[in-house]
């Protein structure tokens, strides 16, 4: 069979102590940049990377594999990037092509060179070449790498290589794929044809074609129907093996951009199967006159369904809450949860969309601030949302005492805290902490008391209150007129 080619077409290595700028600080929402070559690095503000990051930077439990050539584990944006390391074909070698795929995608944040497009999720680098800088590999190997990445548990796969045949060991390999939830991305060639190689012309794959800094489609990009979306693929500046750096034409860096941005995607939502990425995708504005879009993450990110949403005001004023709700993504197998803190304490856990009570452990909670966090989880997957809120607690503290008979008092607190029983004379003759509510205590209902009620809650004053008992009118003789 034919073999598969290496997607790619000039490289320049520029050593690391030629041209180093100064380094560039960009700050964008809130996140700053301080790569020394970010300035070179022209696509991550065409793709609207450089605003996502403020958002999200990766999650660390979405895995992306790159399968391609050996990337140089020791170049220093590559040296503490998460990753596994797997060789389907030879020696596990530094290469050019697999170096520079994995520093779009994965390089690291570190102060040193560029900037990756997903720095915190995790990688797979599978080597499917036979030898150090080789341009070819054979389907067989690709889709016995295709496996092994599914197997060892990845969100997303970037295949930046393809090929003029079609295989159907591959295409099975990519079907099944597929089918568990996998997202493929595939690079669309550099033949300058109408035309995408395999297996970027399978409809299970995400087919990436290539634009310039000009947004201009570049003249050696395949382009047909199965090119839903384009990313800069031009003078693309990554990294080279021994710590160089390299710009670099072709499709194949074109599509680690879009593996990049839908890894940013999942991390945000990691339950959005490839249907729903493909939807996701197909609602972004196009091109005039074309079927493709061009890769823009923030506005992917904008456009991705949260899993997990509260809508609740921003202060509560009453001690049963009855408008807060919990909206979670429509998949059958997700559950969901509410759990109220208080800074770092837990207060309780409560069902979503129904009222619940501020009362917790015999007391009715004080004012302060409060935060209200939603978990959903698939049993692998678990996503966080949080919303803080100001809590007005309007009853206060107070405690009264009534007898109930000629030996049983009932007495009736607002709030939790330690209540004291003093006689006439100052004497205990109760104490004990009680929660809020009613209680009956033993004692002589014909002499006066006085009851106190010290709040557990600091912030409440003590109070208190008196029995006075009645007074008991003397008989009057009865006196017989005659």
């Amino acid at each position: 069979m034919k073999k598969i080619a290496l997607l790619t077409a000039v490289a320049l290595l520029l050593p690391t102590t030629v041209g180093a700028a100064k380094p560039v600080i960009l700050e964008k929402h809130g996140y700053v940049v301080s790569e020394p070559r970010i300035s070179s690095q022209y696509y991550v503000h065409q793709i609207g990377t450089d605003l996502a990051w403020s958002k999200t930077r990766g999650a660390s439990d979405i895995v992306v594999a790159l399968i391609d050539s050996s990337a140089d584990r020791n170049h220093m944006d590559l040296k503490n990037v998460p990753r596994v390391v797997n060789s389907m074909k030879g020696p596990y070698s530094a290469d050019i092509h697999g170096t520079h795929t994995a520093g779009i995608l994965a390089g690291k944040h570190n102060q040193f060179g560029i900037a990756g497009l997903a720095p915190n999720v995790r990688y797979h680098f599978y080597n499917v070449f036979y030898g150090k800088n080789s341009k070819y590999t054979d389907s067989w190997t690709v889709a016995k790498a295709v496996d092994t990445a599914v197997a060892k548990g990845a969100n997303l796969i970037n295949l930046s290589l393809g090929g003029d045949d079609y295989d159907s060991r591959l295409a099975t390999s990519i079907k099944r794929a597929r089918a568990k939830g996998v997202i493929i991305v595939a690079s669309s060639g550099n033949d300058g044809q109408r035309k995408t190689t395999f297996p970027a012309n399978m409809k299970e794959v995400i087919a990436v074609g290539a634009i310039d800094s000009r947004h201009r489609i570049a003249d050696f990009s395949n382009m047909d129907a199965n090119v839903k979306i384009v990313a800069p693929g031009v003078n693309v500046l990554s990294l080279g093996v021994n710590n160089r750096f390299v710009y670099m034409d072709g499709t194949s860096m074109a599509a680690p951009m879009v593996t990049a941005s839908l890894a940013l995607v999942k991390s945000i939502n990691p339950y959005l199967t490839p249907g729903e990425i493909e939807a996701l995708i197909a609602k972004m504005p196009r091109v005039s006159g074309t079927t493709h879009t061009e890769l823009n993450t923030m506005k992917l990110l904008e456009a991705t369904s949260r899993p997990i949403h509260i809508s609740t005001p921003s202060v509560w004023k009453s001690r049963y809450v009855k408008d807060v709700k919990l909206s979670v993504m429509n998949h059958s197998n997700l559950k969901s949860s509410f759990t109220l803190y208080q800074g770092s304490k837990k207060i309780k856990t409560f069902s979503p969309n129904r009222t619940f009570t501020m009362y917790s452990s015999g007391d009715w909670l004080p004012s302060g601030q409060y935060r209200i966090v939603g978990q959903v989880t698939d049993g692998k997957y678990k996503r966080y949302t949080s919303r803080t809120i100001d809590y007005i607690n309007t009853l206060k503290t107070s405690v009264s005492v009534e007898a109930t008979d000629e030996k049983t008092f009932t007495l009736r607190t607002s709030r939790k805290g330690m209540v004291t029983v003093l006689d006439l004379d100052g004497n205990v003759l109760y104490e004990a902490l009680h929660i809020a509510g009613t209680f009956p205590v033993r004692g002589d209902t014909t002499r006066g008391l006085t009851v106190i009620l010290k709040p557990t809650d600091v912030r409440e004053k003590v109070v208190t209150t008196t029995y006075d008992a009645p007074e008991i009118e003397e008989e009057q003789p009865v006196v017989e007129t005659l």
